[in-house]
């Protein structure tokens, strides 16, 4: 009995090697699900636009967390960001606390999607630097809200352009990014600026990891529109992190597959 069970035992092993990552790991489809009516459910009960800011920016992390787990980011870095992420909400007591902790948790679960996809680890780091020391200097949270939403764009840079994405693409956005920086006059005018530039640089990531170009061009265009309909800064960035979340759908239902 006792060989017979080292036999199967030794099948097994066998069974396991030889079945590829993605069957063992299994489709993610259900939890993209999940966030995703997550997503509409919470949306239904804000009532306002700082609100909605928190629900896109609180999916944002955990489509985030699902495309960290599909590159292969380490499960104990994962772990350690979503932890931070419900400790952190425990402790806010209004939204733009949560806000920042939802801006603040997309940044660190970048940094490891950035460094997993094989981003240059001393530009990672002197993005992560660039958070921490802003972070020191800010004054109130909607000022660490544009600290978050800032280095999300510099680290969706990196991604864009180490998955390929088209350079001159890449740098059209930096550029909307710093002049738009210079005209604006307040923190929520900057989190707009943040926004709108992380919807633009996942889109351009969106079509180099071979997302529907149509899917692609309903998001952008639901962003044209809503922005059109817009009569203020709050509203613009709930038009950003909603798009965020239906941007970061479709990469990650892409890698899933």
């Amino acid at each position: 009995m006792k060989n017979m069970n080292r036999v199967l035992a030794v099948l097994l092993c066998v069974l396991l090697t030889a079945l590829p990552l993605g069957a063992m790991a299994g489709s993610r489809a259900a939890d993209i699900s999940s966030v995703m009516s997550s997503f509409t459910l919470n949306n239904y009960s804000c009532n306002s636009a700082p609100q909605q800011q928190v629900n896109g920016a609180y999916r944002t992390v955990e489509l985030l967390e699902i495309w960290a787990h599909e590159v292969g980011a380490s499960g104990s870095d994962i772990s350690s960001v979503m932890s931070s992420f419900t400790l952190n909400n425990y402790s806010c007591n209004s939204a733009p606390q949560q806000l920042v902790n939802g801006t603040y948790r997309t940044v660190e679960m970048l940094e490891l999607i950035a460094l997993k996809v094989g981003c240059s680890s001393s530009e990672v780091s002197s993005v992560m630097s660039s958070f921490t020391l802003n972070n020191y200097s800010c004054e109130s949270a909607p000022q660490q809200a544009v600290n978050g939403s800032y280095r999300t764009v510099e680290l969706l840079k990196l991604i864009a352009l180490q998955l390929g994405c088209s350079s001159s693409e890449v740098s059209s956005v930096m550029s909307s990014f710093t002049l738009n920086n210079y005209s604006c006059n307040s923190a929520p005018q900057q989190l707009v600026n943040g926004t709108y530039r992380t919807v633009e640089m996942l889109e351009l990531i969106a079509r180099q990891v071979g997302c529907s170009a149509s899917d692609v061009s309903g998001v952008m265009s639901s962003f044209t529109l809503n922005n059109y309909s817009c009569e203020s800064a709050p509203q613009q960035a709930v038009n950003g992190t909603y798009r965020t979340v239906e941007m970061l759908e479709l990469i990650v239902r892409q890698l899933d597959r």
